[in-house]
């Protein structure tokens, strides 16, 4: 096969290599099949790829052009090569493991791996890559494909912005053997140097309170109640909730035992996969769809909110144990010389973090800049908040961008630090690189990156 041209360019949140080549051979061209393998090498790098799509044209009466658009090999498992997915990791599952479930190999892995709770990971009508970034993204990660065709997932800055400087370099380019040409240019941006991330997102709080109404409960189905008399009162707490304090307005409160049965229930799914019971569960017993099913229920940690394997419209009748805490109201037999009076009873709590669940501030240097509050079910480790702390910090920092433009270099990658040597514009420095892009004509080889680097100072 005799190829006239050929070009392949990758940046940093694109997970595949693309590319073009230029075929001389008509009979060549003709062969090829969309999703034909495809080796191409580039100044003695190697890059594994795919036919994505083919195009012929012509100018008049002269020669076709004949070109072969090409993808690395993981196109595969994205849309719409990929068979999307319905998924729920109902066990808890390393953020790894689960990855490499979702695409069916393995990945090079070079970003921290955490436990995800049961019932966090949920995907519906997803490509298996999907699942990965949706992995990697919480981390502060990004996923990409190697020359050679192989999945990875790292973090979006390897090496922290302060740590350019006393890092080994990747690559070091010059300007004496290296640049061809050097744009700069300044992205105006606010900086940030201190975030807050947490794990899961509670929902504010849960604390309820009702006069125990059932036919086998403390009251045995009585509602209403004499002066002289006992009410038993049940209050239902979610597991963020702590009871601060309960009072009346007339009257002795007592403490009683705990209250634990079950409750059964019509929960509706209006085209998602989420529904909500109307007290904190301390289990699920049963479920029965009424019409659609949309599979097995997991509840949140919350104690509230279900999590289905699937969206759709549903009605399930969902059976639950609840536990509450119970008290006795005991009211004297006349209040201000009245034998029938209402009592208001009064119960405050507070809400806080679930345990191990719970916020982390990552902060550098001063902190006077903060950024938007992080919240992600996946995040349920310190190590795994650390590392998309570090993500957004290193993303806020002071970065100017740099077009840069050198002869070929093999083995460049975003994510990589470089150190330019460029006397012409009177100092060096350092950077990592963004975007990678070759271009081969004829004998010629050049490579073009894309680079951030810390704004000099002035």
């Amino acid at each position: 096969m005799s190829v006239i041209s050929a070009s392949l360019a990758m940046a940093e949140g694109d997970y595949a290599w693309t590319g073009t080549m230029e075929l001389a051979d008509p009979a060549s061209f003709q062969r090829i099949r969309i999703d034909d393998p495809v080796t191409l090498e580039l100044g003695g790098e190697t890059f594994q790829m795919m036919v994505d799509n083919k195009t012929l044209s012509r100018d008049g009466v002269s020669r076709p052009r004949l070109v072969v658009s090409l993808i690395s090999p993981t196109a595969r498992f994205a849309a719409p090569r990929a068979t999307s997915m319905e998924r729920m990791w109902n066990s808890p599952v390393s953020a790894r493991a689960a990855a490499e479930e979702a695409v069916g190999e393995s990945i090079l892995w070079d970003l921290v791996d955490w436990t995800i709770p049961g019932g966090r990971l949920a995907v519906y009508d997803a490509a298996p890559l999907d699942v990965v970034r949706t992995i990697a993204e919480a981390a502060g990660g990004v996923v990409e494909t190697t020359p050679g065709g192989e999945l990875r997932v790292r973090h979006r800055f390897p090496v922290s912005v302060p740590q350019w400087f006393s890092t080994t370099p990747d690559h070091i380019l010059t300007d004496a053997t290296d640049n061809l040409s050097c744009r700069e240019s300044h992205r105006a941006r606010y900086r940030v140097n201190r975030v807050t991330v947490r794990g899961w997102l509670p929902s504010g709080g849960h604390l309820s309170a009702e006069v125990d109404r059932r036919e086998d409960g403390l009251n045995r189905g009585r509602t209403s109640f004499h002066s002289g008399g006992t009410a038993h009162l049940l209050v239902s707490q979610g597991p963020e909730t702590a009871i601060q304090g309960i009072s009346a307005s007339a009257g002795a409160l007592l403490s009683n035992a705990d209250q634990s049965f079950t409750v059964t229930e019509d929960v509706v799914f209006d085209g998602t996969n989420t529904a909500t019971l109307s007290q904190p569960a301390q289990s699920i017993q049963s479920v029965i769809w009424l019409g659609n099913d949309l599979g097995s229920l997991s509840l949140a940690p919350d104690g509230m909110t279900l999590l289905a394997s699937r969206s759709g419209i549903a009605i399930a009748r969902v059976t639950f144990t609840v536990l509450t805490r119970s008290w006795r109201l005991s009211v004297p037999s006349r209040v201000a010389g009245l034998d029938s009076f209402p009592v208001q009873v009064r119960i405050t709590g507070q809400s806080g973090d679930l345990v191990g669940d719970g916020e982390i501030v990552c902060q550098r240097g001063d902190g006077a800049h903060p950024g938007e509050d992080i919240s992600d079910p996946l995040l349920a480790t310190t190590e795994v908040k650390l590392s998309r702390g570090r993500a957004e910090i290193d993303a806020g920092e002071d970065l100017q961008e740099v077009s840069l433009t050198c002869v070929h270099r093999p083995g460049v990658m975003p994510g990589q630090i470089i150190e330019v040597h460029d006397a012409l514009m009177g100092r060096s420095w350092r950077g990592k690189v963004t975007a990678v892009a070759h271009e081969a004509v004829g004998p010629r080889i050049t490579t073009s990156l894309e680079v951030v680097r810390v704004e000099p100072s002035s």
